[in-house]
């Protein structure tokens, strides 16, 4: 959950929460909580309608998905199609740098 904490919080997918990796308190969407932040980081997300039920008020949305077909793709303000393993750890140093300078 440290990543959670080093991007300002956020939430889950039901499947972590089921199989109780995680408190439900994390969890995202029509039977969790809903969440409107200025930025909503969908990470291997594909957009089923009851995740989009829970971020839908977000203002901007950016989403990596290795799928150039998820539906979360159409929502986004900016998609990215990609492997997040392997583009998360370039954000989070892009983030780093930007936010020191």
């Amino acid at each position: 959950m440290r990543w959670l904490e080093r991007w300002g919080g956020g939430g889950l997918l039901a499947a972590p929460v089921d199989s109780g990796w995680v408190p439900h308190d994390f969890e995202i969407g029509q039977t969790g909580k809903t969440v409107s932040p200025q930025v909503y980081l969908a990470c291997g997300i594909s957009g089923a309608p009851q995740h989009l039920a829970g971020m839908s008020g977000s203002k901007y949305i950016i989403a990596i998905n290795k799928d150039p077909n998820a539906p979360i793709l159409q929502l986004a303000d900016l998609g990215i199609v990609g492997d997040l393993f392997q583009i998360l750890p370039k954000l989070t140093e892009t983030v780093k740098r930007a936010k020191s300078s």
